[in-house]
């Protein structure tokens, strides 16, 4: 019956999934037509840098910028292998392959995204949980060559794996994604935390396999260490040339108070973003989430060390984040039907109450794409 339940649940997730993202797609192909573009001009900003991955592999050396100080090692390569598949497959221009492929791991975030948040928390309803993360005003980078969808899904997994107490499963999610962006190693926590939960009433062997696990996570992150070090002599390149983008690491709460105090009022929201989510790590671990506090936390304070202007895409796609905001919808619906005296149709219609904010979440996905389109700095 379990069983039966489970496969009914996936096949949910994935026709809801598939609705959500038709309806993004819709979106977006209105746009193009609205700005007269072709979907090769989707892949704009970063997405020439991974490009260039695909077509040549990784740099020896500087060259690009004006100073000549950047190079593609700022870019991790498990998204890059997956295009470059695709490319091959389907011999198609590597522009053309990068956007295939995120999209592609869009429609499996969405699906993986719903998954996580009936394991995690099945009182949200999966449909909310869909809608939340396939047109968020940052869902854009789920369709333009961006690591984004790719990072939730791997992510996802791995949560679930772990949750599920399935070691080697998470510890090879948490290893793709440790590749996919230099983030990604920090769900090494949650892993550990799972790992370490009952851990005094398992026997040796389940203990070693739990190990393995925890060890898998950060082998994506080490094999492209070893791979720099023997490209150009320095394991830490992706991190070295991020001066090339003056993105220098300094004191994380610098940058926050900065934004907050500052007269631009779109670095005030960023700045408001960055705040709401260190909030909701606090939340993460009062709800005794210990794990996925640290992950979210790491994942935030890091980003924000260089800067608030790219804070808001890694924000948008950190799955524990994203699970925060969907119970918050849902526990208001809940609320909202406490009183016993509603009853028939006016309590169901309380369950709709979140659909509200789809209106103004659409808007800012739709100034997204206008500033994308217009190549307007407040994406990147």
């Amino acid at each position: 019956m379990a069983e039966l339940r489970s496969t009914s649940t996936f096949w949910q997730a994935v026709g809801i999934a598939l609705l959500v993202f038709a309806l993004n797609q819709v979106i977006e192909f209105v746009h193009l037509q609205a700005y007269d573009k072709s979907y090769a001009a989707l892949c704009d900003w970063d997405c020439p840098w991974y490009a260039s991955i695909v077509d040549s592999g990784y740099d020896q050396q500087p060259h690009a910028h004006e100073r000549g100080d950047a190079a593609n090692w700022a870019f991790f390569p498990a998204f890059t292998i997956a295009a470059r598949a695709v490319a091959v497959l389907m011999q198609w221009p590597s522009r053309t392959a990068l956007i295939l492929t995120s999209k592609l791991f869009f429609l499996f975030s969405i699906i993986a995204f719903i998954r996580f948040v009936q394991v995690y928390d099945s009182r949200v309803p999966a449909w909310l949980a869909g809608l939340v993360v396939g047109t968020h005003p940052y869902a854009l980078y789920g369709n333009v060559g961006y690591t984004e969808p790719m990072y939730l899904f791997f992510t996802c997994l791995c949560l679930i794996a772990a949750r599920r107490q399935r070691f080697l499963a998470a510890g090879l999610a948490g290893g793709i994604l440790s590749a996919v962006r230099p983030t990604g190693g920090f769900i090494l926590f949650v892993v550990l935390a799972e790992a370490l939960r009952h851990v005094r009433v398992t026997g040796a062997a389940e203990r070693l396999y739990r190990a393995l696990g925890v060890l898998l996570v950060p082998f994506g992150l080490a094999l492209f260490m070893v791979f720099l070090h023997h490209l150009m002599g320095d394991a830490l390149a992706f991190s070295h040339v991020q001066i090339a983008w003056n993105r220098i690491p300094e004191n994380p709460l610098v940058h926050l108070y900065q934004g907050l105090i500052a007269t631009d009022s779109l670095r005030q929201l960023w700045a408001l973003m960055a705040l709401a989510a260190l909030g909701m790590s606090a939340w993460l671990l009062w709800r005794r989430e210990p794990g996925l506090a640290v992950f979210t936390l790491c994942s935030v304070l890091v980003p924000l060390s260089t800067g608030l202007a790219a804070l808001p895409r890694y924000l948008w796609w950190q799955a524990p984040l994203l699970l925060v905001v969907v119970q918050a919808l849902s526990g208001i619906s809940r609320y909202l039907e406490r009183p016993r005296q509603w009853q028939g149709r006016a309590l169901r219609l309380t369950s709709l109450v979140p659909l509200l904010g789809l209106p103004m979440s659409l808007w800012g996905l739709s100034l997204m794409y206008r500033a994308w389109m217009l190549r307007e700095g407040y994406v990147v």
